[in-house]
């Protein structure tokens, strides 16, 4: 008997499924003002918003437009926090000021290990003030590059498996050091694309990762052919199509797009320009972005005729580079 399609099959990961059915996941990034970038220790509820003790620091950007990302911490005696701002007008990157909060000022005293991964209100209504703070401009300018990868297995077993294993692979291989920094992330969004990663400043959102993908990302070297279909877009551009059609344009002009300032204008009946101006390219480009198909999201070991969301992909036609 013929084995039955992965998309009628229960049980299977969303990421094998989506893979098998060759979803594309450009346009799935997201477009935020911001990120608000938390150390905060496992274990991590299934949302991030489901921390209380993090209520002020939700608090502090509620209606923002910021996405709070939580980072497993690198010691137990500090919490990092940095706040990832989109600056006005075309976007090159976002802009990254970072604190830290000593967690023996905040609860004095000796504390066991096993104390210090008990937090309480009052470490996150100091990360709640840090980020206060860091709106308000204080802080240090973060310097290098931030690859948040997902590893967040109470969200999807997708990103807590795949996700895991690709950091635990990335770990001594050499990407860290020289501007790079690396961390376990929470939810990215794009589950059903695990591996997944986001890259700070950049706002570039990435699935199907290994770490020579990933190497190659981060370092913005080799060739991209094999990258542009793992490519979620940037989350510094407004909208679905406005990322497809930067695809598109990633394609022919390559890594040095990612140094331009960019901005993409929605000219009508599903046409759309894209600017762009940095130190090695210079030039505009227009296509008619459409709708294709329309794909379920399912949860991870679900039949996705059962799932309750889908999301469109987009397609690019007719890319012409003006002038």
């Amino acid at each position: 008997m013929a084995e039955p399609p992965l998309d009628v099959v229960q049980g299977v990961p969303c990421a094998q499924w989506a893979r098998a059915q060759e979803i594309d996941p450009v346009g799935t990034a997201g477009s935020h003002a911001g990120y608000v970038v938390v150390e905060w220790p496992l274990p991590w509820p299934r949302d991030a918003a489901d921390v209380p003790a993090l209520d002020a620091v939700r608090e502090v950007v509620a209606g923002r437009g910021f996405r709070i990302q939580l980072l497993v911490p690198e010691t137990d005696r500090c919490r990092r926090v940095a706040l990832y701002r989109r600056p006005p007008g075309p976007f090159t990157r976002f802009e990254g000021r970072e604190l830290q909060v000593d967690v023996d000022d905040v609860r004095p005293g000796d504390r066991t290990a096993l104390d210090r991964a008990v937090e309480d209100p009052a470490i996150g209504d100091a990360l709640g003030r840090a980020t206060d703070r860091l709106l308000a401009g204080a802080g240090e300018p973060v310097e290098g590059s931030e690859v948040l990868v997902c590893t967040h297995g109470r969200r999807d077993r997708c990103c807590g498996s795949a996700g895991t294993r690709l950091w635990e692979q990335l770990r001594g291989s050499g990407l860290e050091g020289a501007g790079v920094r690396l961390a376990r992330t929470s939810h990215t969004g794009g589950h059903r694309f695990a591996a997944t990663c986001v890259v700070l400043p950049a706002g570039t959102a990435w699935g199907f990762l290994d770490p020579d993908a990933l190497g190659r990302i981060v370092r913005r070297a080799g060739p991209l052919d094999d990258l542009l279909p793992r490519y979620r877009g940037c989350s510094g551009l407004d909208s679905p199509a406005a990322q497809a059609l930067e695809r598109a344009v990633l394609a022919e002009v390559g890594w040095p797009l990612f140094d331009c300032a960019r901005s993409v204008e929605d000219l009508g009946g599903g046409r759309l320009r894209l600017v762009a101006s940095g130190p090695a390219v210079v030039g505009a480009w227009e296509a008619t972005v459409v709708p294709a198909a329309t794909r379920p999201v399912p949860d991870c070991g679900q039949p996705p005729e059962l799932s309750t969301r889908t999301e469109t992909e987009h397609r690019v036609e007719g890319l012409a580079r003006l002038g």
